[in-house]
């Protein structure tokens, strides 16, 4: 049992879904403030545009947070595309995502 214990495919395994699911981790606590920031900013954006102080260009702000989404998208899959490990850092990525 030792033997499977020692070769570098299975350490390779199991340090691939450790770091996918640190990053995974990380990711949702990062994007749960930001859509707290998001949020409070979106509101004084309303709050401000109802009182006639600003006047807000809707149009413009869905396609600059549609872009974000996409260009996040395509680094989420660059890098896990890139990654040697790729397959138990995805798995570890999804745990840590559930978390």
């Amino acid at each position: 049992m030792e033997e499977v214990f020692n070769q570098e495919v299975v350490k390779e395994l199991g340090f691939g879904g450790a770091m996918g699911f640190l990053v995974g981790f990380t990711l949702k606590r990062v994007f749960k403030l930001l859509a707290f920031i998001l949020g409070l900013y979106i509101l004084s954006l309303i709050w401000l545009a109802d009182n006639g102080i600003l006047t807000v260009n809707w149009e413009a702000l869905g396609k600059f947070v549609s872009g974000f989404f996409t260009s996040f998208d395509s680094f989420a899959r660059n890098a896990v595309r890139t990654v040697s490990f790729g397959g138990s850092f995805a798995v570890g990525l999804a745990l840590g995502l559930k978390v």
